[in-house]
Parts: structure tokens; sequence; C-alpha cells
């Protein structure tokens, strides 16, 4: 496995700390033996899509059940909510998910009470929140870059990892896509290479999508790592991987991620690992502007 895939699937997580022992004032102590799975890699203060998994004492994944979230900043609760689910992969493994706001940075404890079959369950765990993003966050204008396309290069072996490919995702940059005053949704994904398992189905659900709104938003995807002809991995002179020019400009550390441009090409929204067609629907109805009822 490239040395550069194995340091980014170790990046792909914040480091969650369960909460145990001390007689302090605020979210209680864990009541059982399930550990949480961290779902980004970073969070920033401002809306964020949280994301986060359970794991049993076996080691499987819990996909079923009600979650709730609640968010403490020291002593303070500052929201409760019920989470959403979305499969990562699909029957296997899955993240309870919420949109939040951070007001501040720092330490944040997270209490999730999970409930089956009427009986609760207490998590708790904390997680840092920093002051500002280290690559493209919602607001920021998207970096304008020139990628390639099916123009550039017409073999889509180099273009893509994806055994069955949209062209249409590859006949545009996002250089161009800025300048056509409608929307684009550019993904960050290589398939065949993923450390987390998440690319292709999140890039299939992606495709999914796609035709309800072909006419109307640019579908860009852009595999991070150079390929050669027969989509293998280009080797750098260190051995690791050739990073593709726009991962760099962009300044990702870990993959998949789907970011949502408006028509001005502003970041209206982000989702890192997997999402369901649900979340990146309603994440381009918001870019395009239609009414969330």
């Amino acid at each position: 496995m490239p040395r550069f895939l194995v340091a980014l699937a170790l990046l792909a997580a914040i480091v969650f700390v369960a909460c145990g022992g001390g007689d302090s004032e605020g979210p209680p102590d864990s009541e059982a033996s399930i550990t949480p799975r961290a779902g980004n890699s970073e969070l920033v203060v401002g809306p964020n899509r949280f994301a986060f998994g359970l794991i049993d004492e076996n080691g499987s994944s819990i996909l079923d059940g009600d979650v709730l979230l609640r968010l403490f900043f020291g002593e303070e609760m500052k929201m409760e909510q019920e989470t959403g689910f979305t499969w990562a992969i699909p029957d296997a493994s899955g993240f309870y998910v919420a949109d939040v706001d951070f007001d501040a940075s720092g330490e944040w404890t997270a209490e999730v009470v999970l409930t089956q079959d009427g009986e609760e369950t207490l998590v708790t765990f904390a997680f840092p929140v920093i002051a500002e993003s280290t690559f493209p966050n919602v607001g920021d204008i998207a970096p304008a870059s020139e990628n390639l396309t099916l123009s550039d290069e017409p073999n889509i072996k180099r273009l893509s990892t994806d055994q069955e490919p949209n062209t249409a995702f590859y006949e545009t940059s996002i250089a161009t896509a800025v300048t056509l005053a409608k929307p684009a949704v550019v993904m960050f994904a290589t398939p065949a290479f993923c450390q987390t398992q998440f690319c292709g189905p999140i890039l299939d659900n992606v495709k999914e999508v796609q035709p309800d709104f072909a006419d109307q938003v640019s579908f860009i995807h852009i595999e991070p790592f150079g390929l050669d002809d027969d989509s293998q991995l280009l080797t750098a002179e260190d051995g690791g991987p050739v990073v593709a020019p726009t991962t760099l400009e962009w300044n990702l550390q870990t993959e998949p991620w789907v970011f949502f441009l408006d028509a001005d090409g502003i970041v209206s929204a982000r989702i890192e690992g997997a999402a369901s067609p649900e979340e990146l629907t309603a994440a381009i109805e918001a870019a395009l502007g239609w009414s969330q009822s």
C-alpha cells in the first residue's frame, strides 16, 4: 500500500477521547463499552456536518437505534438534537450525522444517548474544534483549479479509477464551472485506492442524484492522485503516489470529500466521508437556492 495513502488514512479522523472518571459537573460519564468513531478530520467554528459512528464491544458497527446528541462546551450544554443516519458501506457500516454550529474553539464534549428496543445507553466523548479550517470551508471562494478534463486527456483511465465512470463528471474544469453562473458539485475520491472504503459508495450516490440536476449543476470528479494510462498510481521520487495538483490547491489531507458551490463559486456546503443520496440532494437544492421545507 502506498505510504502517502496510509498517511492520509491516519489523518482521516479526529481523535475522540472517551470520557470517564472524575466528579466534575457537565456531561456524565459513559455507561457502556461502546466506542465512538470519528467521521470528520476537522471541526471548525461555524457550521459543520458532525458525523460519528458507534462501535460495539465486538468491534461491529451499531446500525440501528435512535441517537440523541447533546453538545457541551465546558459545563454549558450548547445544543440538543436527534441525529440522522447515513450508510458508509451499505449493510456494513454507517455514521450518525447532525448539522451543528460551534461558537467557540477548544475542547467540546458530546453526550450521545442510544436507544435500542426501549433501552438507553449513554456514550460521551471529547473532541477539538479549531478556529479556522485548513482547506475550503463554507463561505469561502472555491479555488478555480484547472483540473484535467476529457478535452485535455481523452483516456478516461487517467482521470478516474471508477469502474463505470459517468463521462459528464470529466467534461468541465473547476475553473470553467465557476464562470457558468450555476452551482457545481466537486468531489475528491479515489474508488480504487481509497483507505476509508467510502469513496466508491459515495461516488455511486453522487452519480445516482446527478441526473436530477444535470441541466442545472456541474458535476466534477477529481482523483486525488496522478494516474497512468491504466488507472494505476503514478509514483513520486519518495516512493509515494503523485498528489494531483488540484488536491494540493485545495489543501486536502483526506478523502473522500464533496464540496457544493453556489452560482457565485462560493462553498455552500461540504461533506467528508459517507453521505446518503438524500443528504447530497438537500445540499444541491440549497446551493440552487431551493426552499428546504
